[in-house]
């Protein structure tokens, strides 16, 4: 539900394999069942309903998916992949 009411704004989902904090896979799945709700207000959602293999980002949307080999943390490749996604929505002027 969270991600449905923060939408339409870009929203960036990402967990670890071996994260035993979070459930990556009902990340992927609540990013996925907020989708209807982002193409309702015109933006993309994942583009997919089936789940990536670890470290195949989806981020082409407005909602994105990273599920990065790991625990707990947010690796470099991650932050590159969070700041590609961003740069979209933040511009320098």
């Amino acid at each position: 539900m969270l991600l449905t009411l923060v939408a339409p704004r870009p929203v960036f989902v990402a967990g670890g394999t071996t994260d035993k904090w979070s459930d990556p896979k009902g990340q992927f799945l609540a990013a996925v069942g907020a989708g209807p709700v982002f193409r309702l207000l015109g933006k993309r959602d994942l583009g997919t309903d089936k789940m990536p293999v670890p470290d195949t980002p989806l981020i082409a949307g407005d909602l994105a998916f990273h599920e990065h080999t790991g625990g707990h943390v947010v690796t470099p490749e991650e932050w590159q992949l969070f700041l590609k996604f961003a740069d979209r929505y933040f511009k320098v002027r």
